[in-house]
């Protein structure tokens, strides 16, 4: 257990000296274990436990951030002074301003039916054969087969100078596999994840057996049936996977405000939107983007972020209309608004910054029958095979890792290596429908300097793109 006594005498050492604008304490300790298999055969195990803290001290001239992977009186004395001491020396053209919130006093914890720290190797090892096995029955081809179940605990204590102490416990678990399947010479590549915060019993709802297998029967239709796609102009509808990877690609990341401020243009690089941009329009009236770290048993759920704010969802694009940058209190501050909670660190040696949780399109009233019957000539890029997008946030490209032809309304044919070229503007300004039913993939987010990988949810209902270009 974590002795938040040490959060106090950190607080108390450091009010009794210079007195910052903010001081900062996050105690952790965690449980990991993970597990892979290839092609049928036990590949790695691993297994431990982690502790330590971090001090973040916010002064006139700086921030500064000191961490350790031990959690004691003497180390929270100590990083407290070299935190002090970093923020002293800042350089800041202008004093740092935080946001006013309300200081926090919360304890929150997800359920978990089947703990975690319950489940044995073996357990874990029975789960990833029996996806093999399901995987396998489908009766194709399938070379390289990997799996890997990812499970941890972590229980956090954060407290402030300002009054903010918020005590957590998240159990979180993934499962991941790359396959790759082979045909008539040829070769199709598929990477899948699932995530969740909870217990065990998450592993039943996903369900991944079955999905893997009619994943790799659609593959090898794919390398067997597929054809190219005529460069032209065609009506798109994207599926969830594409969906979701657009909107944190192409939403999410260029509506963080320390990228919007210039801090992640030395490492994650820059966006093309800037604070006046705040209410101009960005698509139709049918986008809306929403990040939502309160979604149940998601992956990136929380309830409280690394600066004790309570979180909620924040609603990015709406209507089209750039509505809200996802905000710390720096940030906030800085832009004279109000923090929503988006500060996060994935581990108590890297300083909490700007981050997505669960980042979504909004569903609409259409269903996915009814949007392909209203497509005369089109593709449905059901899911991505590969995605890039510049520093800016602006022009992107998706290539399509199952899609089909749409001809009068119906599926004709699988299409091979369909592939998107657009820019952020063009993609959410060619939507005109969207279906109801939301579906979500559990991904990791990398960003920062040192990088750091934070558990995030994508996705999205169905959306159809009138007259874009596609090759």
């Amino acid at each position: 257990m974590i002795d938040e006594d040490i959060a106090e005498h950190t607080l108390d050492r450091a009010a009794a000296q210079d007195v910052p604008v903010l001081m900062e304490v996050k105690l952790e300790s965690s449980r990991k274990s993970a597990l892979s298999i290839k092609s049928g055969l036990v590949h790695s195990v691993s297994s431990f436990t982690d502790e330590g803290m971090y001090v973040r001290v916010v002064m006139d001239e700086g921030i500064g951030f000191a961490s350790a992977n031990r959690i004691s009186k003497q180390t929270g004395a100590d990083l407290a002074r070299r935190a002090t001491r970093l923020a002293k020396s800042g350089k800041r053209r202008e004093r740092v301003k935080l946001s006013s919130e309300k200081a926090a006093t919360a304890k929150w914890s997800v359920a978990q039916r089947q703990k975690l720290a319950d489940v044995s190797n073996d357990d874990r090892l029975r789960y990833l054969k029996s996806l093999d096995s399901e995987m396998m029955s489908a009766r194709v081809k399938v070379q390289g087969r990997y799996f890997e179940t990812v499970d941890s605990e972590t229980h956090g204590y954060f407290a402030s100078s300002d009054g903010a102490r918020v005590r957590s416990m998240v159990p979180r678990l993934m499962m991941s596999c790359l396959n790759t399947v082979s045909s008539k010479g040829e070769t199709e590549q598929s990477i899948r994840e699932w995530g969740a915060t909870g217990g065990w019993e998450k592993t039943v709802e996903w369900a991944a057996g079955a999905a893997l297998a009619e994943e790799v029967r659609v593959l090898k239709e794919l390398i067997d049936k597929g054809k190219p796609v005529k460069s032209g102009e065609y009506d798109l509808i994207c599926g969830p996977e594409v969906a979701g990877i657009a909107a944190h690609e192409s939403c999410g990341h260029p509506m963080e405000a320390d990228r919007i401020l210039g801090r992640e243009m030395s490492q994650a690089g820059k966006s093309f939107v800037s604070p006046k941009m705040l209410g101009d329009r960005i698509g139709s009236k049918q986008a809306t983007v929403i990040d939502d770290p309160t979604v149940p048993g998601s992956y990136g759920y929380y309830e409280y972020d690394d600066e004790g704010v309570k979180a909620r969802p924040r609603f990015l694009y709406k209507k089209g209309i750039i509505n809200e940058f996802l905000h710390n209190r720096e940030t906030a501050g800085k832009l004279r608004l109000k923090s929503n909670a988006s500060s996060r660190s994935s581990v108590y040696g890297k300083e909490p910054i700007v981050r997505m949780a669960n980042t979504f399109v909004a569903p609409g009233d259409l269903g996915e029958d009814e949007m392909v019957r209203s497509v005369k000539n089109g593709v449905l890029m059901k899911s991505f095979t590969e995605w890039n997008i510049d520093d800016k946030r602006y022009n992107q490209k998706y290539t399509s890792r199952e899609a089909y032809f749409i001809r009068d309304g119906e599926l004709a044919g699988p299409a091979r290596g369909c592939v998107l070229e657009i820019t952020t503007p063009r993609f959410w300004g060619s939507m005109d429908g969207v279906s109801r039913k939301v579906e979500l993939t559990a991904a990791e987010c990398g960003k920062g300097d040192p990088m750091q990988g934070i558990a995030v949810h994508t996705g999205g209902p169905m959306l159809r793109l009138r007259g874009v270009h596609l090759k």
